[in-house]
């Protein structure tokens, strides 16, 4: 998917995007938690700004563990925490049904709880 594309979905451009550069994924779930936060903003469950205030408390958690010389969560796996975050705290999931899903899933583990 190009730059262009994904921000296209928005109907405007994506403050995180370079429309000279493709968007890339090493994963499938990458690729799957960008469309998912995409399509929920795009249906009105938040607002761009919304996700923009999650997500850069994210980053700067991460940027945080990095400096303290840890291992910090990666670009997606922060979009997931984020997502997250931003989901329960909308009421649209709790905490529980996030870890039930993810016991469902077989992707349960200290590096896959989410904060209370």
């Amino acid at each position: 998917m190009t730059s262009a594309a994904a921000s296209s979905l928005l109907g405007k451009p994506l403050p995180c995007l370079d429309a000279a550069e493709d968007i890339r994924f090493d994963a499938p779930w990458e690729a799957k938690v960008f469309s998912i936060i995409v399509k929920l903003s795009q249906q009105g469950c938040f607002t761009w700004a919304e996700w923009v205030d999650c997500f850069s408390k994210e980053v700067a958690a991460a940027d945080a563990v990095e400096a303290a010389g840890g291992q910090p969560k990666t670009y997606y796996e922060q979009w997931l925490a984020a997502a997250e975050t931003l989901l329960v705290a909308k009421g649209m999931t709790s905490p529980e049904q996030l870890l039930a899903k993810r016991f469902a899933i077989g992707s349960v583990g200290p590096a896959h709880l989410i904060a209370s």
